[in-house]
């Protein structure tokens, strides 16, 4: 079953008259634009109107008809973001199947045109939940603040089925109430400690410091520890992760529920802290902490590919409905060049879809658009 298909099943946010246009029909039109590197809204109505385009969509997805650019825009706007949202996470949920041992990282992104669009009280902020070892975003939920995207982070948790998965976050959600959601969900947690949490943050330099610098503790209660030299993001950068189990002080005093280890993370310019509910070693550590940036990668791609924080639409739910068909697309072309084409970048894939329709339909086929 291709998610294309599941979108037929989609509910507007008002009653219209969809006697010549399907909203379903406006939603595959905005995937397949997106897919054949279409970015805004207007470059997406005007490549459906292009005669091949349209003989395309009638032939193969039985769209007899296109609205005008003002029309299709009024349909895109009462398309229920919230159920296109459920309809997004349950299909990806089958795709990536079970989680048990998977690393998923949460984090949220502020749609930067809302924040200087005068109909937006405050700017538009998702979170987002990204499976690191399928690079397939499973979920997400909009918040109306940065401020706002802790809550909306636990929210996000409570409606994805994470259970077996090892949670990481940025420092912002190292915070007790959502060690508990994670826990309550039936994961691990393994969460950047900065100085938002000062006491912690004190307390775990602190004792690793100690135990790295004091040679009683080296021989009767050795630290983990494992240095890695490695090319990342087009430069060479050495990392040394140190972790320990001992952490009957933190449990004795149940302030962070279910934690086992803490470690650090150095490089040449700083060095990170880390507490977890698993008991680490220095490399699992390592591994799991420079898989991070893979959800910073995600939302680069909404941004070059997409021109997601120049999107001038009005009102949060078409932003919302946007952002989660960009996030299909990018999961549907990941999927397919990770099995097929390792070697291709995403863009160049999608601009084969342009020029080729065949390429567009293998791509549609053969990749995580269909279970």
């Amino acid at each position: 079953m291709c998610i294309i298909e599941e979108i037929g099943k989609i509910k507007t946010t008002e009653e219209y008259e969809g006697y010549t246009y399907k909203v379903s029909d406006i939603i595959k039109i905005m995937i397949l634009g997106l897919m054949c590197t279409m970015k805004t809204m207007s470059d997406i109505h005007f490549w459906s109107e292009g005669k091949h385009t349209r003989q395309m969509l009638k032939e193969t997805f039985g769209i007899k008809a296109i609205p005008c650019y003002s029309h299709f825009t009024n349909l895109v706007g009462i398309i229920d973001s919230e159920e296109l949202n459920k309809i997004f996470i349950e299909f990806f949920r089958k795709v990536v199947g079970n989680v048990v041992g998977k690393t998923i990282a949460f984090d949220g992104k502020t749609v930067c045109s809302t924040t200087k669009n005068g109909n937006f009280k405050s700017p538009l902020h998702i979170a987002s939940a990204f499976v690191i070892e399928n690079g397939i975003t499973i979920g997400q939920l909009a918040a109306d603040a940065k401020t706002n995207e802790i809550p909306t982070v636990r929210e996000l948790i409570k409606l994805l089925d994470i259970t077996g998965a090892t949670v990481v976050t940025d420092a912002l959600h190292c915070q007790k109430d959502t060690v508990k959601e994670i826990l309550n969900a039936g994961a691990d947690y393994v969460l950047s400690v900065k100085k938002n949490q000062k006491n912690l943050y004190n307390d775990i330099s602190e004792m690793i410091d100690y135990k790295l610098t004091n040679e009683y503790e080296q021989l009767n209660s050795p630290v983990d520890t494992i240095t890695k030299t490695e090319k990342s993001h087009g430069r060479i950068e050495t990392r040394t992760a140190c972790v320990t189990d001992e952490v009957e002080w933190l449990q004795k005093e149940g302030k962070w529920e279910g934690i086992q280890s803490i470690g650090a993370v150095s490089t040449p310019f700083e060095t990170r802290y880390y507490i977890s509910s698993r008991i680490l070693s220095a490399e699992q550590l390592l591994n799991i902490t420079r898989s991070e940036w893979n959800i910073e990668a995600m939302h680069w791609q909404l941004d070059v590919i997409f021109n997601e924080d120049r999107t001038t639409l009005n009102e949060t739910n078409s932003q919302f409905t946007l952002n989660i068909l960009r996030k299909t697309v990018l999961n549907i072309t990941k999927s397919y060049r990770n099995s097929f084409e390792p070697k291709r970048n995403m863009v160049d894939i999608m601009r084969k879809c342009l020029h080729d329709h065949d390429i567009l339909f293998d791509v549609l086929e053969k990749s995580a658009a269909c279970s």
